[in-house]
Order: C-alpha cells, then sequence, then structure tokens
C-alpha cells in the first residue's frame, strides 16, 4: 500500500485562522532527531514525531471538537488530525465487492478536494491550487487515499497542502491527516523528516508492510524518493 507525502501543511473546515498562526513560528532543524507516538485509543490511529516539535492534544473547546491534535514542526509545517462524523457505518464486504469501488474512490476524492483543499486555498489567499495527485491507497481496515496540493501565494514560497484521507470500515467516522509546509527543495533535511512523520501514520492494527505515500508528487516538485 502506497502512502507518502514530502513537504506540507494542511487544514479542514472551520480552522481557516489556525493556519495563519502555524505558519508563523519557526523551530530550528537539527541533525539527529528523538521520535515519540503519538496514539488516540478513542479513534484508533497513531504517527511518530520528533520529540522537539510542540503537540497539542485537542479538541479544546466546543468550538474545535472535531480536531484530534495539532503538530507543530520546523519552519511553520504542522499536521493537523480532523475528525469526520459520517453518521453512517461503511461495511468492508460491500466496499471491496462493489463493482462501483472506482467510482466511489473518485466520489470521495472529488469530495474532499472541494470542501478541504479549495476551502483552505481560500482562507490562505492563495492565487492559485494545483493538484499534484490522488491516489486510491489499498487498505485491509479502511477506505483511504491521498491528495497532494501545491497553492502559489501573493508573495513568498508556494505552500504545499497533502493529506491522508481514512474512512474506517463499521465506524461512523473519517480521518484526516492533514500536512502543510512551505514548498522548499533545498531544505532536504527538514523535507526527510517530514515524510517520516506522514509515512508514519496508521490505523491501530493496520499491517507495517506498506508502502511509504509521498506530497512531493505535485506538478512543480521532483519525483518521491523509491
Amino acid at each position: 500500500m502506497n502512502k507518502s507525502i514530502s513537504k506540507a501543511r494542511v487544514l479542514k473546515l472551520g480552522i481557516g485562522a489556525v493556519l495563519s498562526a502555524l505558519l508563523i513560528g519557526l523551530v530550528p532543524a537539527s541533525g539527529q532527531e528523538r521520535l515519540e507516538e503519538f496514539l488516540d485509543e478513542e479513534y484508533g490511529y497513531g504517527f511518530k514525531y520528533p520529540a522537539r516539535w510542540n503537540l497539542r492534544k485537542l479538541p479544546e473547546g466546543a468550538a474545535n471538537k472535531e480536531m484530534r491534535v495539532m503538530l507543530q514542526g520546523p519552519n511553520g509545517s504542522s499536521v493537523i488530525v480532523v475528525v469526520e462524523n459520517l453518521g453512517q457505518k461503511t461495511a468492508k464486504e460491500a466496499f471491496e465487492d462493489s463493482a462501483a469501488r472506482k467510482k466511489r474512490i473518485e466520489a470521495l476524492t472529488s469530495q474532499t478536494l472541494e470542501q478541504i483543499y479549495k476551502t483552505v486555498s481560500r482562507n490562505m489567499k492563495a492565487t492559485h491550487m494545483k493538484i499534484g495527485e490522488r491516489r486510491d491507497l489499498p487498505n485491509e481496515r479502511a477506505i483511504q487515499f491521498y491528495i497532494s496540493t501545491l497553492h502559489a501565494m501573493p508573495s513568498g514560497k508556494p505552500i504545499i497542502v497533502a493529506g491522508i484521507h481514512t474512512y474506517p470500515f463499521e465506524k461512523d467516522y473519517a480521518l484526516n491527516f492533514l500536512m502543510t509546509a512551505f514548498w522548499d527543495e533545498s531544505q532536504t533535511a527538514e523535507n526527510d523528516l517530514l515524510l517520516v512523520v506522514f509515512n508514519s501514520f496508521h490505523l491501530t492494527g493496520e499491517s507495517k508492510s506498506r508502502e511509504p505515500a509521498s506530497p512531493e508528487r505535485h506538478p512543480e516538485s521532483p519525483a518521491p524518493r523509491p
């Protein structure tokens, strides 16, 4: 299974104000990193992150009740996990046996682009958004897909917004693992570290033998590393 993304930074509906704050803080990069693991037992997922990064467990109030965690990394990069309550469950057998599986993935991807990525682009006041890659990520525990986008800004570096979007089987919610970052090809160490964080996202009980995904796959970035 694939799921990788290189430099990225992301937000969801209703959290556009948070993005401005995340773009401000600068965290110096270092050569060696001690990784810690965040686990959300209530919603069954986890990911690893450098110990020096600032991690905040959410929600911190009724206005942000869908936001589970916020992670601030170097040079304004950030990770946010947003839970979306669906009100209905998806059966694994019904999804995998459906002849319309591909169409459903395409519909969910298009919906996510409209509701999350285009909203983020407007909130950031980007002048243009380019879609880099939309990919189905086969998973034994969920419907899952990956999206990467590049946002041109009125001034300064463009911003990558990318995410892994997961609809666990037999659950009535979806998980949006969203990462954002300024696009700077020269920051190789920082970009590699962001990849480590992004590719560590997993569901509880998910198989560890999976192929990484890549946020570098957008119209103006190099191909992801093998």
